[in-house]
């Protein structure tokens, strides 16, 4: 009997200044099973595991940086988020005390990778670039534009997690 291929599906998408995602009602009482890294140490996105689809609440997808004027450049970070976003950060550990960081509007995303955890016996660079393809077409990119990126990286892990999943039966990786 053949597999159902799988299928990238951006169930919704938050871009920043907009009202927080909802958990789809899909994931009704399902918690997650695991988070993998989208960027180390800033940014961990939580999966969830739904018969044979794995859902992504994606927590920095295709986030800009904001566009600041010119006379800013060279400016400490701080200065800039006062200045553009009106707040006076307290939290130290997110603001470099450096000129060179960006403030980054972060975008989210619920992902849906339809059928995901059977065919995790594909090769794992085929199946990862499957994904990205598809998520191209979505988005509207150039085809290999995902390549050698974060997002690839990403997707790699998140194959990986899901075989460690797969593998262990535990709900807890």
């Amino acid at each position: 009997m053949p597999k159902e291929p799988i299928q990238y599906i951006e169930y919704s998408v938050r871009y920043y200044n907009q009202p927080k995602l909802k958990k789809p009602k899909e994931l009704n009482k399902i918690k997650s099973q695991f988070s993998v890294d989208y960027i180390p140490k800033h940014c961990k996105c939580q999966c969830f595991i739904k018969e044979n689809d794995v859902w992504v609440k994606h927590k920095d997808y295709f986030s800009p940086c904001m566009k600041e004027k010119p006379e800013d450049f060279g400016t400490p970070l701080e200065y800039r988020i006062k200045k553009y976003l009106g707040k006076n950060k307290k939290n130290k550990m997110n603001v470099y005390p450096d000129c060179w960081s960006s403030i980054v509007l972060r975008n989210e995303a619920w992902i849906c990778i339809k059928n995901l955890m059977i065919n995790l016996d594909i090769f794992a660079p085929q199946l990862r670039w499957k994904i990205l393809r598809q998520q191209e077409k979505v988005c509207g990119f150039e085809e290999l534009e995902l390549e050698d990126t974060d997002m690839d990286r990403f997707w790699e892990n998140v194959i990986e997690k899901c075989k460690d999943y797969k593998k262990s039966g535990d709900k807890n990786i």
